[in-house]
């Protein structure tokens, strides 16, 4: 693709547009006389901006743009209109190398919308786009913007350009062609900006085209998006072929393949925006696109694999790059219910480091402990209400527990006996037995048994007879001993 001014073909043939085809024909054999015996001319419009523009080959094409309507009209437009003192006065100071002061004339003309102002306006636009590829400038760059803005969009101007353009054409183009160059202006202005862009590498000129004429040209779509829509794409293809949940767990491997494409992605959004084409309709697409590849691997490690934090992540990045509203409409569906899951498992986390202790101590046996601190956190007014709640059927699922089945025992007692002469279980009670016959009780207990085997299900209190007999018995065995030690 040609560059709109280096190769414009008044540019490369020296004419400006009012130039019949006659003077056309004998310039560009005057050229490649030159050419020919090794001497490059130069005239007026030279503003030492390109190198190595006029050559035998862009001087032929030149000739044969100039003899096509729809590519003359386009170079015509982008060049130069000498058409008064004015214009004159301009382009000697061109002839001089002093472009500034060729600025200062057609601005100082260039107030109002007369038809004499705006062709100035267009050649002033013209300049600065020229000057820009030589140096940065901000002032060049806003200044141009605002008077291609102001240029495309008045009718006054397509009416004079078009008769203007009329009487210089002897190819007798129709309106037709007029008007469709007119529609696609703006595109070859874009393309203008895309240039300069590129030769000063820099987007700032293609970003701050957009957000004045919110639309690209062919060449930007080409130099400028096209590789890195490329870059996204093959980041997607990659995370769309990537199978997170196959293996059953969210392997390293995996991750840095995830890390990586996710990296490429944003990195490419990050290129968009400078460009200022980041709401751009191909834009939006794409983003849309990337982000469906990372929701549906959100969806997978947080269903799947339970991965809840790193599918949040994937979720809000997605939700950060989608473009069009009905996705995003979707991804905060998808980021409500993670984030309701992944605050379920925190509220979880926390509420087991307080439970579980309580849990540990009613099966070790301890029940009043388990009771006790149960209490402190549910009349504790800093509890969160759903742990509380919890707790209370905790609490309750205790007491019936210890209602029905007495405290829990963290170990079956110990039952043995030499020569008749230890501990046994009768009926509900484990006794100290003597001879086999049951002397002391020392605890009750529930109990399920199966065979010869016991299931202690919980340490029962002991009954009121048998306390008793605890009593006859160690009053007894006192009496014994007083007896045995006053008669020796």
């Amino acid at each position: 693709m040609s560059n709109l001014l280096k190769d414009n073909a008044y540019h490369v043939l020296g004419l400006d547009t009012s130039a019949s085809q006659k003077d056309i024909l004998k310039r560009s054999k005057d050229i490649i006389r030159f050419i020919q015996i090794d001497e490059l001319p130069t005239y007026d419009l030279d503003l030492d901006v390109f190198n190595n523009f006029r050559t035998e080959d862009t001087v032929k094409e030149a000739i044969q743009k100039l003899s096509s309507p729809k590519k003359q009209i386009k170079d015509y437009f982008f060049w130069f209109n000498i058409a008064d003192q004015t214009d004159e006065q301009a382009v000697g100071i061109l002839r001089m190398k002093k472009p500034e002061d060729a600025l200062m004339v057609w601005e100082h003309h260039a107030d109002g919308d007369s038809t004499k102002a705006l062709f100035y306006k267009k050649n002033l636009a013209l300049l600065y786009c020229l000057l820009l590829f030589k140096e940065d400038n901000q002032h060049y760059l806003t200044a141009s913007l605002k008077l291609w803005k102001e240029i495309v969009s008045s009718d006054k101007f397509w009416a004079a350009f078009s008769k203007v353009y009329k009487l210089n054409d002897e190819l007798n183009t129709n309106q037709e062609t007029i008007d469709d160059f007119q529609k696609s202006c703006i595109s070859y202005i874009a393309d203008l900006y895309t240039e300069i862009a590129e030769a000063r590498k820099d987007n700032n000129y293609v970003s701050e085209f957009s957000a004045i004429f919110n639309t690209k040209g062919e060449k930007t779509s080409k130099d400028l998006l096209a590789p890195i829509f490329n870059e996204m794409s093959s980041a997607i293809e990659k995370l769309e072929a990537l199978k997170v949940a196959e293996d059953g767990f969210f392997s390293i491997d995996k991750s840095a393949v995830l890390k990586k494409n996710v990296s490429i992605i944003q990195s490419s959004c990050n290129k968009l925006l400078e460009l200022g084409l980041y709401d751009d309709s191909e834009s939006k697409l794409m983003r849309d696109r990337a982000g469906n590849a990372l929701r549906s691997i959100s969806i997978d490690l947080n269903n799947e694999l339970n991965e809840t934090s790193v599918a949040l992540g994937l979720a809000k990045i997605a939700d950060q790059i989608s473009g069009t509203e009905g996705f995003k409409n979707k991804l905060k569906q998808d980021l409500k219910q993670i984030e309701d899951n992944d605050t379920y498992k925190i509220n979880e986390k926390k509420h087991s480091a307080i439970i579980d202790p309580i849990i540990a101590s009613f099966k070790a046996g301890n029940s009043t402990k388990a009771l006790k601190a149960l209490n402190e956190h549910i009349y504790n007014d800093a509890t969160d209400p759903e742990l509380k709640k919890s707790l209370k059927e905790i609490k309750e699922v205790i007491e019936e527990r210890v209602a029905k089945n007495g405290a829990p025992v963290s170990s079956a007692p110990t039952m043995a006996s030499f020569n008749g002469i230890g501990t046994t279980m009768y009926g509900d009670t484990l006794w100290f037995i003597i001879l086999f016959i049951p002397i002391y009780p020392i605890a009750r207990y529930k109990v399920e048994r199966n065979g010869k085997y016991y299931n202690f299900l919980g340490k029962l209190p002991i009954k009121t007879w048998q306390t008793v007999w605890r009593i006859v018995v160690i009053v007894c065995v006192v009496l014994f001993g007083l007896t045995s030690l006053s008669g020796s």
